[in-house]
């Protein structure tokens, strides 16, 4: 019976692992996204005011929140896979 337990319990655990580990590709992708987004959205914006559709004022706010909203992505993505690293740390030291 002992050794059903253990086998079930390793069974498990690489369960929990291989759903855990997300690629690097993966976060690296949704960096670049991050990134390209933040860039079209400038481009765009510069676009709006160039044709005088936006003033200065409305545009520095617009960039602003652009890029808090950037910074906030990229945090995320990073506690995200820190996290993950701890947590598969966890697992493969079990």
């Amino acid at each position: 019976m002992e050794l059903v337990k253990h086998k079930k319990e390793d069974e498990f655990i690489n369960l929990v692992l291989s759903n855990l580990r997300p690629s690097s590709n993966s976060l690296s992708r949704m960096s670049e996204t991050n990134r390209q987004s933040l860039k079209g959205l400038i481009n765009y914006l510069s676009e709006l005011k160039k044709g005088n559709i936006i003033d200065e004022k409305q545009f520095s706010e617009l960039i602003i929140l652009a890029c808090a909203n950037f910074i906030e992505n990229e945090v995320e993505l990073r506690i995200s896979k820190s996290l993950n690293d701890k947590i598969m740390f966890f697992f493969e030291k079990l």
